[in-house]
């Protein structure tokens, strides 16, 4: 683990993303090469400043590493870096755009594009070759949406030294006409996750073929979770609805989500909340039986300073039009992984989620960790209870907010039913 530098003593953190960052770009000097050798990532990038003018490119690695959100879950944030660090980017210019000219055969993007396509579509790392027109430069750099990526330089050449193994019905959708759309619900619901969808849908491969284009990597990952949660919500709002209140926890990351599922139609909501050192210092008095006591005079100190915010994002029955803007592509990576629980579970349900993110996570590494936190947590069994105030009673404990600030923010915990008590 990388030691502490003079920013990152003063902010109390345990680990340093700045000399860990410095320690890798030591490590990839000696691997990163103006020619290099080694594994094509599927993943392909495509950049959103400029847009449509926009830069994109495959991704290489001179050693193997994990791209799979759903493999990657459980590793610690430092092998996260790591991984990702070993990830080094090829870089072109969309001059014309994002649109190509003729997106089936890939003459627009070039040969480039087509072995790019390749190594995407493949069910396994293949092994490919790239020359750059200079040696890649390490500029590590953390989004809250995408994965973080390494090096990164312009690349003249790119070729897969393998056959990459392609899907029957991912090809197919390929050499057809389908709109992209659908083409991703039929996709979605023969097993294919949305990790691998949403790099489809951002190299410009599913689509009318006079409409492809490429589809900044950002919107794709947001659009391939919103456009699934859609799929499995016509599913689920014509379900049974659920007999009593449900509490699923997980943490990761010093990410803490609680999911509660009440009984009624469909409808959703997400909290996130930045925790103060203040509110887990408390939080870990209050789990180990200390005698907490929230007073509301401490609680508006918190809150009126500024270090605590409570974003709340919300829709109906029949969904929501407009972007969830105050939290982004977190909202619809959570909101997916829990409507695909309920499509499995074949109910709907009111659903809250409280998303509690600690002091721990101040570098971030993607939204995937929240969808894969979400997921997660309805892998375990719930804690059932017959009434919502049984069920909030309990959250109360597992939440470093009181509970009481959420109910004010909040559309769906207000609302009273007679089964509720």
């Amino acid at each position: 683990m990388a030691a502490l530098c003079e920013n990152c003593k003063r902010n109390g953190r345990v680990w340093c993303p700045h000399n860990a960052a410095l320690e890798m770009q030591a490590r990839m000097k000696g691997l990163v090469r103006q020619e290099m050798s080694g594994a094509a990532a599927q993943s392909f990038f495509v950049g959103h400043n400029f847009y449509p003018n926009v830069y994109w490119g495959p991704v290489v690695s001179p050693e193997r590493a994990e791209d799979d959100p759903a493999k990657m879950y459980g590793m610690p944030l430092e092998k996260i870096i790591e991984n990702r660090a070993m990830m080094v980017r090829g870089t072109k210019r969309s001059a014309g755009g994002v649109k190509f000219a003729n997106s089936g055969s890939r003459e627009g993007g070039g040969r480039i594009l087509e072995e790019a396509q390749n190594a995407v579509m493949s069910v396994k790392v293949v092994d490919a070759e790239a020359r750059f027109t200079k040696t890649p430069v390490f500029s590590f750099e953390f989004d809250s949406v995408i994965r973080p990526v390494g090096a990164s330089a312009p690349i003249e050449k790119f070729r897969l030294t393998e056959n990459a193994p392609v899907p029957k019905k991912v090809d197919s959708f390929y050499n057809s006409d389908e709109v992209a759309n659908d083409a991703l619900r039929e996709l979605l619901l023969s097993g294919f996750d949305v990790h691998y969808l949403s790099r489809l849908l951002s190299s410009g491969i599913l689509g009318r073929r006079k409409d492809r284009k490429l589809v900044p990597t950002k919107w794709a990952i947001t659009a391939t979770d919103d456009m699934a949660a859609k799929r499995f919500m016509e599913s689920v709002r014509d379900c049974r609805e659920l007999e009593e209140a449900r509490v699923y926890s997980n943490s990761y990351l010093d990410n803490h989500f609680e999911i509660l599922l009440l009984p009624g139609n469909w409808e959703y909501e997400q909290f996130e909340t930045g925790l103060t050192r203040e509110l887990e210092e408390r939080q870990k008095k209050k789990q180990s039986r200390e005698g907490l006591n929230y007073s509301v005079s401490a609680w508006e100190d918190w809150k009126n300073d500024g270090r605590v915010n409570i974003s709340e994002e919300h829709e109906p029955f029949f969904g929501r039009s407009d972007y969830a803007q105050r939290q982004g592509g977190g909202y619809y990576a959570a909101r997916l992984a829990a409507c695909e629980a309920l499509y499995r579970m074949n109910r709907q349900a009111r659903v809250v989620v409280f998303r509690e993110i600690g002091t721990g996570y101040d570098v971030p590494v993607g939204v995937w960790e929240v969808r894969e936190n979400v997921r997660h947590a309805f892998l375990s069994a719930p804690e059932k209870f017959a009434t919502q105030k049984e069920a909030m009673a309990r959250l109360s404990e597992k939440l470093a907010v009181p509970m009481g600030e959420y109910v004010k923010n909040s559309k769906i915990l207000a609302q009273r039913r007679l089964t509720d008590y």
